[in-house]
């Protein structure tokens, strides 16, 4: 090959002690130069000059990445994303690696990321109310949103002076209600802000031509959620507006222990001293109803004091977990059933119920140590009374399940750790958890779900908030799927958020959170077209699957600023940020230089943030992606060629002679045995006093010298070529 086209790769950091290391002892010759103590004299010319040349440095080698401008090394080191529905969770940004880490990233707050190829602002979100409920002593929040949507049948309308009024019976609707119009005709049908009220009627703003009062088929509707707060159950809609459905009294009632509905009545069970004895009652209202109309009670029990409960409609009938027994019973019953099961643990704290096509599932847990049990059906649609559970699952000793929730053929698995997903069998109803997908600084106490996604109860960074998982994607191993922190109040921190749920039919989430101990937890809604005021977007780290020190140079965003300024920030590895850019709302975005960290980096992160418009809060940018130059910093190494004299008898340059008969020959033999160790050698220049470590690339003996009578004649130039370590 030419001088100095090599593509050895860089000689390590040396762990060995080199045979060949050792110094040249000075004997009176003034030799030139010496390799593992072997000293020889430079016979330096036109034809075989002394040569320093830098070592090739990169290899020629090709990225296989499948970005584009991504497939060869030759020049700039690139690295580009244009897509993030992966979601989140990596550390380093490897593509080569894992062929899904090309679509993910570290960490987003305020980014809707599950359209392939761009990113967005997600809503912002309003505060509406206040909870009181704190945790429960048994590690349970006393919060549970669920989803409703009422409805009332309308029998005649009216239009006068631009106010529109409704015949709908009896109702608990207020001014303020938000309420949606449907199957009446064009003028009436809508959603609307009641502005009065009486009791078979409402009316709300209408600006239309009078329609004079007629008979009508239609329907009323609100989108709502039914909210537990520990002693008060409201129901809240669209709108934020709010109708107190259970109102008990602090240090005079017992507080509501589980709630559920079933589309038109609400049922819950809570204590209450009938016959001279506190016990436990499960009561009934429908949902249309608020606080003043007394519920209906379903009945009592003596003797059962509830201290834990939960409660579900499923499979048309309620089953009831109060304390350690497990109960099934009819909307309609009028007395408590015998159980069907009665867990041996009398601690033991029952924590959520679902279904699946095949079985009941409990979860519950005692101390360390939480279980999911299984009830399946008998033909008869019964659930069979059982001398003990079947145990579906068992979580790690240590991992308490708090929500398990059937979706889309799975169930949702909310942790004291994080979530967990597991596959049901549609055939015998038995389930396999999969790893943690996330891991949560809280518990997941609730799960809602809506078209193939799941929100999960989580916090987002320390703020209020909760995590989306897209159960349409698995990432990497089975049962692992795409997750990203969603909706949060940025404003908040030291709160633990208990529930979540959407607004009746709505695509439009309402989360909870606690108190504190000190402070009231707050109800959010999310916003129908505001957007959050700003959004981050933390990628992965950069490296390019390999240890060496990196020059990062140029990075150029993909963004469309015309409704969103952007800022840009390199993270260090030691997670320290730089800012190294920012363009104005409206700025063209052009490529910027990486001035910070000043020095050479193993990998660098970069943060976007991105905010919304500074003239419609409805409207933000576009991020569609970023690519990154860099040059590698790997130290130089150097190809030294040495000419030397290899004769049997030399002179120096005092004219001092040394040497032997077969002087030459034992030096060569000496050099080639260092040769064949592959490690390396001492080498030192008495020229300059320069000395180094370094290998024996290449060594070139060329016999220049005839034998005769009385001298073999072996003997020339040796071209030795090191490279430095």
């Amino acid at each position: 090959m030419p001088y100095g086209d090599d593509i050895t790769d860089a000689i390590p950091y040396p762990l060995s002690n080199p045979t060949g290391s050792q110094s040249y002892a000075a004997t009176g010759i003034a030799y030139d130069v010496a390799f593992g103590g072997i000293p020889f004299f430079l016979t330096t010319g036109d034809e075989n000059p002394y040569r320093r040349v830098t070592a090739q440095y990169r290899k020629q080698q090709v990225d296989m990445s499948r970005e584009p401008g991504e497939q060869t090394l030759t020049g700039w080191w690139l690295r580009s994303q244009s897509t993030f529905h992966l979601g989140q969770g990596i550390k380093f940004f490897e593509p080569q690696q894992d062929e899904s880490l090309r679509f993910q990233y570290t960490f987003s707050k305020g980014c809707d990321i599950w359209t392939k190829g761009q990113i967005t602002l997600l809503k912002d979100t309003d505060t509406t109310h206040l909870t009181s409920g704190d945790l429960q002593p048994n590690k349970r929040p006393f919060q549970i949103l669920r989803s409703i949507r009422p409805s009332w049948t309308v029998t005649n309308k009216a239009l006068t002076s631009n106010v529109a009024t409704l015949t709908i019976g009896s109702h608990k609707l207020t001014v303020g209600s938000t309420v949606v119009v449907d199957n009446i005709d064009a003028t009436f049908n809508g959603t609307y802000v009641l502005t009065a009220v009486a009791a078979t009627t409402i009316s709300y703003a209408k600006t239309h031509a009078n329609v004079t009062s007629v008979a009508s088929t239609g329907l009323v509707t609100q989108n709502s959620v039914l909210l537990w707060d520990k002693y008060d159950v409201d129901k809240i809609d669209e709108g934020g507006h709010l109708i107190h459905f259970i109102d008990y009294n602090v240090g005079t009632d017992d507080p509501v222990f589980a709630i559920c509905d079933d589309g038109q009545f609400a049922y819950w069970v809570t204590n209450k001293t009938s016959g001279g004895a506190n016990k436990i009652h499960v009561y009934k209202k429908n949902l249309k109803d608020d606080a003043s109309v007394s519920p209906t009670l379903m009945f009592d029990a003596t003797g059962i004091v509830v201290t834990n409960a939960v409660i579900e409609f499923t499979k048309e009938r309620l089953v009831l977990a109060a304390n350690n027994k497990v109960y099934e019973f009819a909307t309609t019953a009028t007395s408590l059933p015998t159980a069907v099961y009665t867990h041996p643990t009398d601690n033991f704290v029952y924590t959520s119920i679902t279904s699946s096509g095949a079985a009941i599932y409990l979860a519950g847990y005692t101390g360390i140590q939480s279980t999911i049990q299984k009830f399946t059906l008998t033909t008869a649609g019964a659930m069979p009374t059982l001398t003990s559970a079947i145990t579906a699952a068992e979580l790690p000793v240590g991992e308490i399940a708090f929500r398990i929730y059937y979706y889309l053929g799975y169930m949702a698995i909310g942790t004291s750790l994080g979530l967990r997903v597991a596959a049901v069998s549609d055939q015998d109803g038995s389930i396999a958890y999969g790893p943690l997908i996330f891991e949560t600084e809280q518990p997941v106490y609730d799960v809602a779900g809506y078209d193939k996604y799941l929100w999960c109860s989580t916090n987002v960074d320390g703020n209020p908030g909760v995590t989306r998982v897209d159960l349409g994607q698995q990432v990497g191993t089975n049962l692992v799927f795409a997750y990203a922190w969603d909706l949060y109040d940025p404003s908040k921190t030291g709160f633990t958020t208990t529930s979540c749920s959407f607004l009746g039919n709505l695509n439009r989430l309402v989360f909870c959170t606690a108190n504190n101990g000190t402070t009231d937890g707050n109800i959010y809604l999310e916003s129908a077209t505001r957007l959050i005021e700003q959004a981050i977007l933390r990628v992965g780290y950069i490296r390019y699957n390999t240890l060496e020190n990196k020059i990062f140079k140029f990075l150029q965003p993909r963004y469309e600023s015309v409704n969103g300024a952007l800022a840009i920030y390199s993270v260090d590895q030691y997670n320290n940020e730089y800012s190294i850019g920012s363009f104005s709302q409206g700025a063209d975005i052009t490529q910027i230089g990486i001035p910070y960290p000043p020095t050479p980096q193993q990998y660098l992160g970069f943060k976007f943030v991105m905010d919304r418009s500074t003239t419609d809060n409805t409207k933000g940018p576009l991020f569609t992606g970023y690519q990154v130059r860099v040059l590698p910093s790997i130290p130089r190494q150097r190809l030294i060629q040495y000419p030397v004299e290899l004769y049997d008898s030399e002179m120096d340059k005092f004219n001092n002679p040394t040497g032997y008969e077969g002087y030459a020959y034992d030096r060569l033999l000496n050099m080639q045995s260092i040769e064949n160790l592959g490690d390396l050698i001492r080498v030192e220049d008495f020229r300059t006093g320069e000395s180094y470590l370094g290998l024996i690339e290449e060594m070139d003996f060329i016999n220049k010298t005839p034998t005769d009578k009385r001298y073999s004649g072996y003997g020339g130039m040796l071209l030795v070529t090191i490279r430095t370590a």
